[in-house]
């Protein structure tokens, strides 16, 4: 509060350091809302979101829906990033569905981007899971017979 009443007796060539310092703020708030509405603008979902394996290390199947919807209509990619192919491109749209048989053993991240482009506009994952840790029965060290 004291810097504020300091700063309304300042004068800078006619215009009060008040006005540019609000300004200031004005501009830098819009900036930040203006970037986090563009990140926001994109939605990615996956559907059943989890894989599960019997056992650790085995290999998961799984058929997803991938749905996705973006602000503006242009040329979108799904891509499994952990792998960095394409799955699926559209062209001018501003949603998508597509079904996707998942296979594999690790989880995977997968994002929509704009096609020719390496920036993620949205993403998901789908952990891959398991019941038992181990395939094989640990042996024991000793018998009762």
């Amino acid at each position: 509060m004291l810097i504020l009443k300091r700063i309304k007796k300042i004068k800078l060539s006619g215009i009060s350091l008040q006005l540019l310092v609000s300004l200031f703020l004005f501009i830098t708030g819009n900036v930040a809302a203006s970037s986090a509405d563009i990140a926001n603008t994109a939605q990615l979902q996956v559907t059943p979101e989890r894989c599960i394996a019997l056992h650790k290390g085995q290999k998961c199947y799984l058929e997803v829906t991938f749905k996705w919807r973006h602000s503006q209509i242009s040329d979108y990619c799904l891509v499994n990033t952990t792998t960095n192919k394409i799955i699926k491109c559209w062209q001018q749209q501003a949603k998508g569905q597509f079904n996707f048989d998942f296979q594999s053993k690790i989880s995977n991240d997968f994002a929509l981007r704009k096609q020719k482009s390496a920036i993620n506009l949205a993403h998901t994952q789908i952990p891959v899971a398991w019941v038992y840790k181990s395939a094989k029965r640990p042996k024991s060290t000793w018998r009762l017979f």
